[in-house]
């Protein structure tokens, strides 16, 4: 079974026109009836597919499509808010992000609003990688992504008492003299856990918020 990849795409710098386009892509495009809404759907109608003709949803729903012109072999929008201050968006999709699908989305919207700023972050259920993106326009800023091993290589740095516990040698949590996980280590293993997310974030913020300052103090000069 393929992993889940889950991202969230926030649209942090766009104007109003801009931001009509994406309401209407949404209120117009997205089917309802469905209990999965297509990341595709967004572009029927206007997408040329690889056949050379305006894309149908039946299109759309096809490997073939989606791999090419989204990335992964599905992807699905969970949720969405295109009301407020910040529109933003979240996938889920198999093995990858949707990161071909985020720049012909902003293709099209950056018709409207060359300098809009855009971020996305992701990370797979495992997490076997995790990382994030900023875009302005259709062209990508800045970007990072870390692998498992740099995940915990990140944790182990901001919580040493937590590296006491690891194997290095057999890359494993450590065992007793039985190969038996100690309880210390079963102990550090779940506190692991609690703050993973917190030093992804961490990792994720650092990125795009300094990318956007970046930009940002460009855009004022």
């Amino acid at each position: 079974m393929a992993n889940h990849v889950h991202s969230y795409i926030s649209f942090r710098e766009i104007n109003d026109k801009a931001k009509a386009t994406l309401q209407k892509m949404f209120q117009d495009r997205l089917r309802t009836e469905n209990t999965h809404k297509w990341f595709g759907d967004l572009f029927v109608g206007e997408e040329v597919n690889e056949e050379g003709g305006v894309l149908t949803y039946e299109q759309s729903e096809k490997y073939s499509w989606t791999t090419d012109f989204i990335g992964p072999k599905w992807c699905y929008i969970e949720d969405y808010d295109v009301d407020g201050i910040d529109p933003y968006m979240v996938t889920e999709s198999a093995w990858s992000q949707p990161e071909e699908g985020l720049v012909r989305l902003l293709e099209i919207l950056e018709k409207d609003d060359p300098n809009m700023i855009t971020t996305i972050t992701y990370d797979d259920e495992m997490p076997n990688f995790v990382g994030c993106s900023v875009y302005k326009g259709s062209e990508m800023e800045d970007g990072c992504e870390w692998d498992d091993g740099e995940i915990r290589e990140e944790i182990f740095h901001a919580h040493p008492n937590i590296k006491e516990h690891w194997d290095e040698d057999n890359d494993e949590w450590q065992c007793d003299e039985d190969g038996d996980q100690t309880d210390e280590s079963y102990a550090a293993e779940d506190e692991y856990r609690d703050v993973m997310y917190e030093v992804i974030n961490d990792l994720q913020d650092g990125v795009i918020e300094s990318t956007v300052k970046y930009l940002t103090e460009q855009e004022n000069d």
